[in-house]
């Protein structure tokens, strides 16, 4: 392998197939291996696209862990260097190959990476052993390699460096290095900026963030108690569907500091809001199983203890102080609501129960939209960044069915 100095496997996960209909990559990983196929380092990041997740279902990346990623154009100098001087690889280059194309191309900066500039394991599988079929997970398992993890960048870049290491020692004439290859790896990049910001990944599966009030300091000075109207308001819109997003968690903090609040008053608006909607579930004179679980869930968003809720509702029983605390999302004909996002149900679908139940389903949010449904509730999407701007409440998928089911449901 002549003037290379070993191999740079990547894989990247995107947020759709083609980068001409605005699709970004949103993680990307390199391993490096020596002439040999032997693992020398690695290198990954989750990436913020800017713009909605598209099949999270697929790739299993989460609104709450990009947003606080870096952009691309962030990290491009650290995946340069991590390529630079060597061969690139991936399962399926083309793919990878028109989605770093587009990257760096939005970047203004010329690059090498055409369809045949770099070593495609997939076509080499095929080779090496016909009939393997084409996914990577398939070509792994034709030659024996299996128990590896896969569906995230670093995972699946791991396993197609794995996969290639086997193919150099067992079948080395299906990874021949091309002019074309080197020619790549001896590309005169351009200084780019290095470690500008560090890499994130992905929350770990069973990973508890701390509850966001966590975040507000003990004690503020202040001299007056804090209004705390504005706050109410903002509970109201987060819990339409009884949580509270990482977005939503954010603009909870902003407003609190805003008003002087701090930790220990938080909480005792956070008791004042459950006890408002305890009285509420007495408005008919029962609280029902139904009513006691929503409440449970509120308190258990607000970080607040469920197994109090038996006692407010006690307390509250008796009380005529008046309620002012949103129920939920309550949806009414004539509604004007905005989806957003990849959804598991077939958006078809969504629309034409939404249209059959009386809701008027725009393609942008307004300050008349009443709420905004998303696949994820920390959407990037444009729609889900203006419904923000202008305060429009966005709920995630399955609440809003469940609220829609409710609506159609015959008086």
């Amino acid at each position: 392998m002549n003037a290379a100095q070993g191999f740079a496997v990547i894989d990247t996960e995107t947020t759709g197939i083609l980068p001409g209909y605005r699709h970004r990559i949103a993680e990307i990983a390199v391993v490096q291996l020596d002439s040999r196929g032997d693992v020398t380092g690695e290198w990954s990041t989750l990436v913020n696209p800017g713009r909605d997740l598209g099949p999270q279902a697929i790739h299993g990346i989460r609104a709450v862990d990009v947003r606080r990623a870096p952009r691309f154009e962030q990290i491009a100098g650290d995946f340069v260097e991590s390529v630079r001087g060597r061969v690139v690889v991936a399962h399926n280059w083309q793919f990878d190959a028109m989605h770093l194309d587009a990257e760096f191309d939005r970047m203004g900066l010329a690059n090498p990476f055409h369809s045949r500039a770099g070593l495609c394991t997939m076509r080499a599988a095929g080779f090496a052993v016909p009939g393997s079929g084409r996914s990577l997970i398939e070509c792994c398992s034709a030659i024996g390699l299996t128990d590896l993890q896969w569906h995230t960048a670093r995972d699946d870049a791991m396993a197609a460096a794995l996969l290639l290491r086997d193919m150099l020692a067992r079948y080395p004439t299906s990874v021949r290095v091309t002019k074309e290859h080197l020619d790549t790896a001896s590309w005169e990049w351009p200084n780019l900026p290095r470690e500008l910001v560090s890499t994130v990944h992905r929350t770990p599966v069973g990973h508890v963030e701390p509850h966001f009030l966590a975040r507000l300091v003990g004690r503020l000075p202040h001299d007056d108690e804090p209004e705390v109207d504005a706050y109410f308001a903002m509970l109201d819109d987060a819990l339409l569907d009884r949580q509270i997003s990482a977005s939503e968690a954010d603009a909870l903090l902003e407003v609190a500091h805003e008003l002087g609040m701090d930790k220990a008053q938080a909480l005792a608006t956070h008791h004042t809001y459950l006890r408002d909607l305890a009285r509420a579930a007495w408005a008919d004179g029962v609280a029902t199983r139904e009513e006691r679980r929503d409440l449970e869930t509120v308190a258990i968003a607000l970080g607040l203890d469920p197994g109090e809720v038996e006692s407010v509702l006690a307390e509250e029983r008796t009380s005529d102080a008046p309620t002012t605390s949103s129920a939920g999302l309550v949806l009414r004909p004539g509604d004007r609501i905005v989806l957003t996002g990849d959804m598991k149900l077939a958006r078809a679908e969504i629309v034409g129960r939404a249209t059959a139940a009386g809701l008027r389903v725009t393609g942008t949010p307004s300050s008349k939209t009443r709420v905004v449904a998303a696949a994820d509730p920390d959407s990037l999407s444009g729609k889900a960044k203006k419904a923000r701007q202008l305060g429009v409440p966005i709920v995630g998928e399955d609440f809003f069915l469940r609220a829609l089911d409710d609506l159609s449901l015959p008086n």
